[in-house]
């Protein structure tokens, strides 16, 4: 046995620089690995404040929408100055005041349900979800504004071309929004970020493409 132990010493003593190495190979991976994933992270939190930095400047222009749209309201649904005249109002007729009342609850309506979706989509900017909701609540608050237009208002071409230049000056916010929002994503689908996103539960961020892509005209009367 003890011949066997001192034959088998110096292959012991070479193995062992062998697996020195190995080890200080692996630790210099595992560091790279480290800093890779640090980056990746820092990237990422640098991505998303880029997000929320593109929809804060959205917000205030939509915002913007919402109080003008709001302010367009009649008296009764507001509480101020009716947008009609006196003389244009008592003008109108029994069945023409009821379809333009309607009209005008349909905006109510709308623009209150896109104050929500607003308020909610501050809050989670990169929520695919609440994006959704806000392009969902805007398309139907500018589909209801021209029903309101056509239905309640006897000269609207004022009032409409305030309301596009309203929404021209939105678009290239959301393209900016749109942009970062998309950087976000491909850096996040890519390795490490992927896993750490996947950890920390950072879930793709939404788009607003279809937000006022084509503003809609009022139908001709």
């Amino acid at each position: 046995a003890a011949a066997r132990a001192v034959l088998y010493a110096p292959f012991c003593l070479n193995a062992l620089p062998t697996m020195h190495t190995v080890a200080l190979w692996l630790l210099l991976a595992a560091a790279i690995l480290f800093f890779w994933a640090i980056g990746a992270a820092s990237r990422l939190l640098r991505l998303r404040a880029a997000v929320h930095a593109a929809f804060a400047a959205l917000d205030e222009q939509l915002l913007r929408q919402l109080v003008w749209m709001q302010g367009c309201l009649p008296e009764e649904l507001r509480g101020e100055t009716s947008t009609l005249p006196p003389s244009d109002i008592g003008a109108i007729t029994q069945d023409a005041a009821a379809v333009a009342n309607a009209a005008w609850a349909r905006l109510h309506a709308a623009s209150d349900q896109f104050a929500l979706a607003l308020a909610a989509a501050r809050k989670a900017p990169l929520d695919a979800a609440s994006t959704a909701a806000l392009v969902l609540a805007h398309e139907a608050m500018r589909g209801a504004w021209a029903s309101a237009l056509t239905d309640a208002v006897p000269s609207p071409e004022r009032l409409q071309q305030r309301w596009m230049r309203l929404l021209l000056q939105a678009i290239p916010l959301r393209a900016a929004y749109n942009d970062a929002a998309a950087a976000y994503n491909r850096a996040r689908a890519q390795f490490p970020a992927s896993i750490l996103a996947a950890l920390a539960r950072m879930r793709p961020a939404g788009s607003l493409s279809r937000l006022a892509e084509t503003p809609p005209q009022p139908p001709q009367q």
